[in-house]
């Protein structure tokens, strides 16, 4: 399913002439990448995690996200009819990115994910995170 996923989000940005490189590697331990982003993208895997995987997974992005990176997070959302499985709340989201852990929430809005069971997406938020000092 990566691979599949990688190839196609390739072709989609060369055929854009979008410079962006395309990575696997275990969400749970992305420090093991060795490398950090200005920016990061998260489209729908936020929602999977239990509590104590998402506390895993939003420190490994603390480890590839740059000082003054910013982290996109699209995640299936609790509000309105036909959520998808796993739907977050804005408290929850907002939660798991803490001042002290050196994020700041920018914003957080409704928006949609295109899904495989609904034609017209299901509930989401999109959120922009941005990675500072703890300090700040």
């Amino acid at each position: 399913m990566a691979e599949t996923a990688l190839s196609i989000a390739r072709e989609k940005a060369a055929g854009r002439g979008v410079d962006a490189d395309f990575v696997v590697a275990d969400a749970l331990h992305l420090d093991r990448l060795g490398r950090v982003f200005e920016t990061v993208l998260d489209c729908g895997l936020f929602h999977t995690f239990d509590s104590d995987e998402r506390r895993d997974y939003v420190a490994g992005l603390a480890s590839v996200t740059s000082r003054s990176g910013d982290l996109y997070v699209l995640c299936f959302s609790d509000v309105g009819p036909d959520t998808g499985p796993h739907p977050i709340s804005q408290e929850e989201l907002r939660a798991a990115f803490p001042r002290s852990g050196g994020w700041s929430v920018a914003s957080v809005s409704p928006d949609r994910i295109q899904t495989r069971f609904d034609a017209q997406g299901a509930p989401a938020w999109l959120a922009k995170i941005e990675r500072i000092s703890s300090q700040d």
